[in-house]
């Protein structure tokens, strides 16, 4: 009896020290303000190993102070029902409401998280992704413009990289006061300057009607002019919405990624 005693102490001195997985709340306070969001760690993962950090850029509509919303999208979604091809870490910033990824205290948070992430976590830091759809690829792109030496690749659906429509004229200033290269008189050519040495796989339908395609068209020849290591894939007749769920459903995406190394 005292072994079989000892032995339950045993088990769960094991499961109280075993690590937690899958979708994870985690709050990080800068300041006086609290910022919730979601990490996802995969079942297996262990501290024994290095493992890769995609962080995901929400889009437009899931702003808020909740860190859940995020999770509701169709990488999340994909993440869920395919989990064997995520042997990595997923981080789920959240934007705040009446912001978006180009407000600059947006992307020092999402900086921010990322940086606790690889404090809480074993990070193979050569392997550092960014991923972002509609709102979250454009600011995913300013992202990798201002911190341009962390990410080994960027997988970007349906973004926008000029200014304007259906942006405020407050947005606008927003933008070009905080990521300057949008005010340039070929935004494209400025961006494709600076990330030409990053992996990129852009996404877009042709019949978006939020986004238009020549957002990507334009940065794809502007990259393909520096040359970039550079994929696309142009959905045609698909739409803003329907584009993220195709794009992730692509069989060689992830491998892809996960052999991007800086």
């Amino acid at each position: 009896m005292r072994n079989i005693l000892l032995l339950g102490s045993a088990a769960l001195i094991a499961a109280s020290a075993a690590v937690e997985t899958g979708f994870l709340d985690r709050t990080l306070t800068i300041g006086s303000e609290s910022y919730r969001y979601q990490v996802y760690v995969p079942a297996n993962y262990t501290p024994d190993s290095a493992w890769p950090v995609i962080v995901s850029l929400h889009g437009n509509g899931r702003q808020g102070t909740d860190g859940i919303l995020p999770t509701g999208t169709d990488f999340a979604i994909h993440i869920r029902e395919n989990r064997a091809p995520f042997s990595a870490i997923v981080v789920f910033p959240q934007a705040r409401l009446g912001t978006r990824w180009f407000n600059p205290e947006m992307e020092e948070l999402v900086m921010a998280e990322l940086r606790r992430t690889i404090a809480e976590f074993h990070v193979d830091t050569t392997r550092l992704y960014l991923h972002g759809f509609s709102m979250g690829a454009t600011g995913g792109y300013r992202i990798a413009y201002r911190w341009p030496n962390v990410f080994a690749a960027i997988i970007a659906v349906a973004g926008r990289i000029e200014d304007g429509p259906p942006y405020t004229a407050e947005e606008i200033a927003i933008d070009r006061r905080a990521n300057p290269f949008v005010t340039a008189s070929d935004p494209f050519a400025v961006l494709a300057a600076r990330l030409h040495q990053i992996p990129l796989w852009i996404f877009h339908g042709d019949a978006d009607e939020r986004v238009p395609v020549e957002q990507s068209r334009q940065l794809v020849a502007a990259l393909r002019s520096k040359g970039a290591q550079v994929h696309y894939t142009e959905y045609p007749g698909v739409d803003h919405n329907a584009a993220p769920a195709k794009a992730y459903a692509d069989a060689g995406l992830f491998p892809w990624l996960f052999a991007q190394h800086r």
